[in-house]
């Protein structure tokens, strides 16, 4: 069996666990089975899921839940209750209440791991869910008279002596008999194998027999196990079945049925409702309702309850339900979903619970609720058919690099078949479309028409490739790039984390021959997937042609999680580069592609494979260089091809300066302050080296001595560099990697690498020019790349668009349109999205067609375990009478301590291990980081004491984070620790680290970018708020292998309540419910924030003379009429095309528009010359406030100073409307005093 098979049975055997533990039966050792067992706490304390309380109880003002609710019965016992304070090693510290029958002495509460009696005492209890019913509503067509139902559920009563046994087994079973001073209280039963209570005892008792010492080592464990039968006697309850088989509800001339009086089933009533349709279908909703009033108490809750209807039972046929919208009222997108998703049914939705069904398609079948839904949600495949005609070697990068020799025609010819297996495939899609409902048709032609389209731009791009040797030698190397980087990813999973003075890694790197590394690192297959090496064909056009139409499109790579975005790209780039050094020699220089992200942690982690890629194609042009090229000449030139990451100053340096301070406090550090000194100074970003994995950083080994060196330097003593600590690394003296500002404006990378928040500093630093070649002879950048496009909306977008405005105008001015890619997983409207932030068509690849789960290069797998085909695992949580808190906690102590009790191997035990908690608010994760520490370890204890012993407890530590608020050097540090320190058995027992992470908390940090093997539980707490951070965030779990995420819903909020009751139709096409994004960045309020930010960045960086920081005193409107007439005019008509693409039917903002930008001119000009010396745009001033007002142009955005200078944001981030106010306290006189 291959480990993925035995996770994929482990997987479900963790569910299982954790099902038992939250909604039972089976969370305690029992006999005969679970179904009959016996447990040792209040069962609606023990119990967090499917309850149902009696009626009317409400929360009480105070927050009380279900464990501090009393029973009518214990009232009069509650009031002469003792006071115990139990013992601070194994409780939370608070005094309780304790009833006559609960009562324990303080000698007895001392043996007592397991009361759980106090544990939700701590916990603010602000939600309150103790629902009393719960039901399914669902279609039929046929006969609903008489409708029959099944109901199983449990009850719990008091625990009597014969009840009390648990399974036991003697170290010496064949005479082993009850010891005599033991024998009053129990006996063996060998048939049974179980120690049976047969005289009363408790604790303390126990307690006494043990003092006595009477059995010596106790090998058998016995005392341990007359704890556990005293816990069984004094607090024990047992689970009585219950089964309504085969009920009849009467509706006869009726339509509304309430069955109060049941029975033998006293504490069930039901209720059921119908509804005729126009159509000639029934609406059925069918309630279950605990009857009683009072008070609840495990005698009159009703748990695990399972309400069945089956069609062979009845009278009728299950309906598909299909909304109720005219489809001829929904948009072309609209439509499109409807199309796309028409084979995926609903037959029915819960109240109060999630609903599940096995129905064929003539309706037979079974409809249910499910407190415990679960969903696997089928994984894709990325390959081709076998039967598509495309040869397996026109997907490596080998084949197509120019490491092989096959003639150019062979290559092309095999390009040429993945565009006719795609033709050949939207041709089945046109015949088969003939058959679609009429409503369909137009939908159909769309997009089979945009697949088309699709299929001719690929055609197109092997054509050039055909007739143009620069592009088709760009396309060579750009193959031979990427598989170098592959090549080097493979040599750094072989030898990671190596330190420089390891000799073994220096010997592969010197003998490294790429003709035959993959016949060395055999273990990648070194291939493009289809839609890939698609996507560069598309793109050929865009990036070798200025004229194209390509050209101005914006290209959205639409492709689910975890399904290769970032190498499409990559590749993409890679190209682009080779191109312009073969096509423009002498203004190639300078910056030639620009990618952007949303995320500090998204760009750090893309940044090292972005890295990789540079370092392979910076090596091909050394190469090239030599006198006696390795691998081949090409004209690249002698300038460098270099990376540059530009995300802030709080994570990198800004100057070289600055970068000199922090590298001289590194290497001051000495052993002791070692970790504190790279957390506080280290702000390079690049811990180990992008093309061989080589530490570039000092790490304590174990004897805590210093080991490595910083690959940091001041090159020339002024110039800050990266280089590799191993000399026989072909960067050992200098890596193509640069991090601070400075060093970035002075030269400009070839791939500029950042976050959108860093052009906000657009108007405020006059050196971004350099990135658009404003200052040189070099063409513009050639290629925009925007990731994770999703996120850039709403308030963001917005800010985003407005200032895209700029960024496109001045890549303009160099003549030459820059190509845009963006890329994301999850979006809707993308068209208007995209007209709202670049003003241009987009074109979605791969497009969408007949079906959601096949667009050709991406079609969904058949679940089929046997063939190790697995999804990714949904499973819901909705707590009863349990808070938020409670049950965050007790989810969480299930999970962490149910993946060790598992009898499983270290490698499966490792893929589970990690519990990655997800959050919605660093609020909210806060606290989760204190109930880590406390409450989730006390309850794993307690969980441990009811099982096995309290020796099995699982220790956990303190949770990692990935979050805003740790440092880039701690995220790269956690980072580390997921993808290198592994579970191990033999560690764990004899405590030897490195440990594996336990606990990972994270907030939508996670959400994009991150890519672990090891992450595959995850545990999200509530509903995130859109269905895209829903699925991007539980896709970093089960990415290699079977994974679970767990969706804990909160009962106090509609929208959770909404999608646990919609579990199973939500999940089984949740791409459809991705909600739609929007940017307004022409709107009012959008302008008065950064209209004139856009206007200075230009008029700065484009009019000679404006672009020192104390020129813009210089600034006349008549004198720069061309540079304000041609921002003023380019502004205007895109604030029109903008609305024509998205609103064509309202009228735009171009005259107030052009009015309020007049507006921002007029005080430029006006304060420039009223400025009496000083008068600077603002920079100098950004820490330090100016001594007068009207010294500066900008101020910084939120400082209230009384100035006429613009507020201006220096982030992306600053989009919130910040309101100054006073606080007036008032205080009344002391009685005294009046």
């Amino acid at each position: 069996m291959g480990i993925k098979s035995e996770m994929i049975k482990a997987r479900d055997e963790f569910i299982a666990l954790v099902k038992a533990e939250l909604l039972g039966p089976g969370s305690e050792v029992s006999v005969p089975d679970a179904e009959h067992e016996l447990i040792t706490t209040v069962p609606e304390k023990r119990y967090s899921i499917g309850i149902l309380f009696p009626k009317e109880n409400k929360m009480q003002a105070d927050g009380n839940d279900v464990d501090r609710a009393v029973s009518e019965d214990e009232k009069k016992d509650v009031e002469q209750a003792d006071t115990v304070d139990f013992d601070a090693s194994d409780y939370i510290g608070k005094d309780i209440t304790v009833t006559e029958k609960d009562k324990k002495t303080e000698d007895e509460t001392d043996d007592d791991p397991d009361s759980e009696d106090n544990l939700d005492e701590e916990v603010s209890l602000a939600a309150q869910n103790m629902p009393s019913s719960f039901g399914i509503t669902f279609f039929v067509r046929g006969n609903t008279d008489r409708v029959r139902i099944s109901l199983k559920y449990g009850t719990y009563r008091d625990a009597r002596m014969e009840d009390c046994r648990i399974p036991f087994t003697p170290s010496k079973p064949g005479d082993w008999s009850v010891p005599e001073e033991f024998d009053c209280y129990v006996k063996y039963d060998r048939e049974e194998r179980t120690l049976r209570l047969t005289g009363g005892i408790n604790r303390k008792a126990v307690r006494q027999l043990k003092e006595r010492d009477l059995l010596g080592t106790d090998e058998d464990q016995l005392i341990d196990n007359l704890y556990k039968l005293a816990d069984q006697l004094q607090g024990g309850y047992v689970r009585e079945p219950r089964e309504l088989n085969n009920y009849e509800i009467v509706f006869g001339e009726g339509d509304y049925v309430n069955e109060s009086h049941i029975p033998d089933h006293g504490l069930v009533e039901i209720t059921a409702l119908r509804r005729k349709m126009e159509n000639g279908t029934t609406v059925l909703t069918i309630m279950v309702v605990n009857a009683k009033t009072e008070r609840p108490q495990s005698s009159n809750c009703i748990f695990q309850p399972e309400l069945r209807v089956d069609s062979e039972n009845n009278g009728f046929s299950f309906v598909q339900y299909s909304g109720t919208t005219n489809f001829d009222l929904l948009d072309a997108e609209e439509q499109s979903l409807e199309l796309q998703y028409r084979n995926k049914h609903v037959y029915g939705t819960g109240l109060g619970t999630a609903v599940n069904w096995k129905i064929d398609d003539s309706g037979t079948g079974f409809i249910c609720n499910d407190f415990f839904p679960e969903f696997e949600v089928p994984s894709m495949d990325f390959a081709l058919p076998d039967d598509c005609g495309v040869n397996g070697r026109t997907l490596s990068m080998k084949y197509l690099s120019d490491l092989d020799t096959t003639e150019k025609g062979v290559k092309i010819h095999d390009l040429k078949t993945l565009v006719d297996a795609y033709s050949a495939w939207i041709d089945d899609l046109v015949a088969r479309s003939h058959a679609l409902e009429p409503r369909f048709a137009k939908a159909a032609d769309r997009n089979l028409k945009s697949c088309r389209e699709a299929c001719e731009r690929m055609r197109n791009g092997i054509r050039i490739l055909e007739k143009d040797d620069m592009a088709w030698d760009a396309f060579q190397l750009a193959n031979r790039a990427m598989f170098m980087q592959r090549v080097q990813l493979a040599v750094q999973r072989e030898y990671p984390a190596s330190y420089p003075d390891e000799k073994v890694l220096s010997d592969v790197l010197r003998n490294m021959d790429y003709r035959t590394a993959d016949e060395i690192f055999s273990k990648d297959r070194y291939a493009w997937r289809p839609f890939q090496l698609a996507f560069m064909l598309l793109d050929v056009a865009s990036v070798t042609d200025d004229d194209s139409a390509d050209r101005s499109l914006v290209d959205l790579i639409w492709f689910p999680t975890g399904g290769g975005k970032t190498e499409a790209y990559l590749g993409l780039t890679a190209m682009t580069i080779f191109y312009r050094r073969f096509r423009y020699p002498g203004l190639d220089g300078g910056t030639t592609v620009i990618m952007r992200y949303t995320l500090r942690l998204l760009a750090a982690q893309q940044f090292t494979r972005a890295s990789t890629l540079i370092c392979a194609c910076e090596l091909i042009r050394k190469d090239c260089e030599s006198r006696n090229p390795v691998y081949g000449h090409y004209a690249l030139g002698t300038v460098p091809i270099t990376i540059g990451l530009w995300i802030g100053g709080e994570h990198t340096p800004n100057t070289d300066d600055g970068a000199k301070k922090n590298l001289e406090k590194l290497r001051k550090a000495t052993s002791y302050n070692l970790e504190y000194a790279k957390d506080t100074y280290n702000k390079f970003q690049v811990l180990k080296c992008p093309w061989c994995g080589t530490r570039m950083t000092q790490e304590r080994d174990g004897d805590k001595k210093i080991r490595g060196a910083f690959g940091y330097k001041m090159h020339g003593g002024n110039h800050f560099a990266l280089y590799c600590t191993r000399q026989a690394c072909p960067f050992g003296n200098r890596l193509p990697v640069q991090v601070v500002d400075e060093e970035l404006y002075n030269e400009p990378p070839t791939l500029l690498f950042g976050t959108v928040d860093k052009f906000a500093m657009l108007p405020w630093e006059n050196r971004i020019g350099n990135f658009f070649a404003l200052n040189s002879g070099n063409r513009a950048p050639e290629l925009i790349i925007q990731d994770e496009l999703h996120l850039i909306s709403g308030p963001l977008g917005t800010m985003v668009g407005l200032y895209e405005s700029a960024v496109d105008a001045l890549c303009r001015r160099k003549g030459n349109v820059t190509k845009i890619v963006a890329s994301t997983a999850t979006i809707r409207r993308a068209v208007e999205q995209c007209a709202a932030l670049y003003d241009r068509d987009v074109s979605q690849f791969p497009h969408p067609a007949l079906d959601a789960e096949d667009s050709f290069f991406a079609r969904e797998k058949k679940i089929d375990y046997g063939k190790e085909n697995f999804g990714r695992k949904y499973v819901g949580l909705m707590p009863s009478g349990k808070t938020k808190a409670m049950m965050e906690i007790r989810s969480m102590a299930a999970m962490l301590q149910k993946a060790k009790d598992m009898n499983a191997s270290d490698e499966v035990k490792d893929k589970l291990w990690t519990l990655t908690a997800y959050f919605n608010s660093l609020k909210d994760l806060g606290k989760a980081a204190t109930m880590v520490d406390d409450d989730v370890k006390d309850f794993m204890k307690r969980m441990c004491y009811r099982l096995k012993s309290n020796a099995e407890v699982r220790k956990i530590g303190t949770a990692d984070e990935l979050t805003s608020r740790v440092s880039t050097t701690q995220l790269n540090q956690t980072l580390d620790k997921l993808e290198k320190n592994k579970y191990s058995t033999e560690n764990m027992k004899n405590h030897l680290p490195p440990y594996p992470c336990n606990v990972l908390l994270a907030t939508n940090m996670i959400s994009v970018g991150i890519d672990v093997a090891r992450l595959n539980v995850m545990l999200l707490v509530g509903q995130p708020k859109l269905t895209s951070e829903y699925i991007q965030a539980s896709s970093r779990v089960g990415r290699e292998y079977p994974g679970v995420a767990f969706a804990m819903y909160d009962g106090g909020k509609s929208r959770d309540r909404s999608h646990y009751e919609q579990f199973r139709p939500y999940h089984e096409s949740f791409y459809r419910h991705v909600e739609p994004t929007g940017a307004t960045p022409f709107s009012a309020p959008a302008r008065k924030r950064a209209l004139h930010a856009v206007l200075i960045a230009y008029i700065r960086l484009s009019a000679g003379g404006l672009s020192g920081e104390t020129d813009a005193i210089k600034f006349r409107v008549e004198d720069n009429k061309k540079t304000v007439d041609n921002i003023v005019g380019y502004m205007v008509k895109r604030c029109v095309d903008v609305n024509r693409r998205i609103n064509p039917h309202m009228k735009d903002d171009s005259a107030d528009l052009k009015r309020e930008m007049e507006d921002i001119l007029e005080k430029w000009d006006d304060l420039a010359r009223d400025a009496e010396e000083i008068f600077c745009y603002g920079r100098k001033f950004m820490v330090k406030n100016p001594d007068a007002s009207g010294e500066r142009l900008m101020k910084v955005f939120g400082t209230f100073r009384e100035d006429p200078a613009f507020e201006t944001m220096t982030s992306m981030r600053n989009v919130d409307v910040m309101v100054p106010g006073s606080i007036i306290e008032w205080k009344e006189d002391d009685q005294d005093d009046r």
